[in-house]
């Protein structure tokens, strides 16, 4: 579904103030990553689908695996986890900002079943969170 329509989906059904309240770190330099975790979560139309989208990282902090997870969600459904050294490396800038950001979400690549995201750089992302706090 592209980011466009998703934020419209979202605004008609009354879910748009919760994307409005998270940051929004689309606009911030950053590396495309594929997801991890992903292989029950997403069906065979979710990974075709081509074009950016709305994902939403968002901390694990219960989780029993490790506890720098991040987690990530599209129309408010878990599609996935970011890998163990992105979400390390990332995962103190995300507890700064709350726990919680919207990102852009790409898709898989072709004769890929992965779907990845456009993940900022931890130099961008630290940028963005000190001035926030500031």
């Amino acid at each position: 579904m592209p980011t466009w329509l998703e934020e419209i989906l979202h605004s008609v059904f009354g879910r748009s103030s919760a994307h409005d309240a998270l940051p929004d770190l689309r606009h911030l330099v950053s590396a495309r990553v594929e997801l991890e975790r992903t292989h029950y979560l997403v069906d065979d139309r979710e990974r075709r689908a081509q074009g950016d989208r709305l994902y939403v990282l968002r901390r694990d902090v219960g989780s029993k695996r490790d506890d720098h997870s991040i987690a990530v969600f599209s129309n408010g459904r878990g599609v996935g986890y970011l890998p163990d050294r992105a979400s390390r490396e990332i995962a103190p800038l995300l507890d700064q900002l709350g726990g919680a950001a919207v990102v852009n979400g790409a898709g898989a690549a072709r004769g890929s079943i992965r779907l990845r995201l456009d993940l900022p750089t931890r130099s961008a992302l630290r940028v963005f969170a000190t001035a926030r706090q500031a």
